[in-house]
């Protein structure tokens, strides 16, 4: 299954996620995108640049000790409209899921099934 299949087809197992995103933290840049309604570029390059900080940046280096001193793999945000989630392969990878939801989507759900996509993503590499 091709990226933007397994981006489209996450959305559609779990409710309430308006975008999903593959993205390189390295570069932040958006690899591919699955979305219920357009987004400006300039709204993109915002998530990647969160999605770089929260899981590879100074968010993420401060967060170390809390954690184990590894890496996030996990980080979510969250605003009065909408809850966003970014998932990294592994410590070791610079790909990312990306994903905007509605403030009251299940979050383990949309965890389990972002990783499990990214996962996917990553093995067909």
């Amino acid at each position: 299954m091709d990226v933007t299949k397994a981006l489209d087809q996450f959305r559609a197992d779990v409710e309430g996620c308006d975008l999903a995103a593959f993205a390189d933290l390295n570069t932040s840049m958006i690899l591919c995108v699955s979305a219920s309604t357009r987004h400006a570029q300039e709204e993109l390059d915002a998530l990647t640049e969160t999605a770089a900080a929260v899981l590879d940046g100074a968010i993420s280096e401060g967060a170390q000790s809390l954690i184990g001193g590894e890496k996030a793999q996990t980080a979510i945000t969250m605003t009065p409209v909408d809850v966003r989630v970014y998932l990294r392969a592994s410590p070791a990878k610079s790909e990312a899921l990306i994903c905007l939801c509605s403030p009251d989507a299940d979050m383990a759900k949309i965890v389990a099934r972002g990783s499990a996509t990214l996962a996917s993503i990553m093995a067909e590499g």
